[in-house]
């Protein structure tokens, strides 16, 4: 019996390797490219991106690393909000610095292209994304209704993106924005599947 197990074992390593790095190197320079611009234009260390499998972004910071969920939709956003956090030098989470990468990341997605309007937009729809699919689940350190509605108030030019009728995050929102316009923006980022928070 023994024996079985330890001829098993190189193979379930090799299995759980598989479903944790994504290793297509086309992928992983696509992603590596728009972070080195990001970090070279916020003049700090370069950081390196590993895609990987799985809803969850993070960012390793005394490893000097983003792991990037290619799989889970938004990946720009996560990208972005990830180098927010390179950027501003977090270790460890809080509420504050998740509010802080955010900010970072609405100027990380007008870098690569992005209105401002539209950045904001796409950070909301985001995490208004994580709240429908997540509940009352919140990841250490995040409050995502929280932080859509502090957005929405910083940027106040900025329209509420649900459409009518939609009460996710209602309470935190508390009716200080209206739907003018209603909708969300398309983006070619659109998930194919819910997201989970970054």
């Amino acid at each position: 019996m023994a024996l079985k197990t330890i001829r098993a074992l190189p193979m379930v390593l090799l299995l759980a390797g598989c479903t944790t790095m994504v290793a297509d190197p086309a992928e992983t320079a696509k992603w590596q490219l728009l972070a080195n611009q990001a970090t070279a234009h916020f003049r700090v260390a370069a950081v390196s991106v590993q895609p990987v499998a799985g809803h969850n972004s993070a960012y390793l910071c005394r490893e000097g690393q983003i792991r990037l969920a290619i799989r889970a939709g938004y990946v720009r956003f996560r990208l972005a909000h990830e180098l927010g956090h390179h950027v501003l030098h977090h270790c460890g989470t809080s509420y504050a610095q998740e509010l802080d990468a955010n900010v970072v990341a609405i100027q990380v997605l007008q870098l690569w292209g992005l209105s401002e309007t539209d950045a904001v937009r796409e950070t909301v729809v985001f995490l208004l994304e994580v709240k429908k699919f997540q509940g009352n689940v919140q990841r250490p350190g995040h409050n995502v209704c929280g932080e859509a509605a502090a957005l929405l108030r910083r940027y106040p030019s900025v329209p509420d993106p649900r459409l009518r009728g939609d009460r996710t995050c209602a309470e935190e929102f508390g009716g200080a924005k209206s739907w003018p316009r209603g909708g969300v923006l398309p983006t070619k980022d659109r998930p194919n599947r819910p997201p989970c928070a970054s």
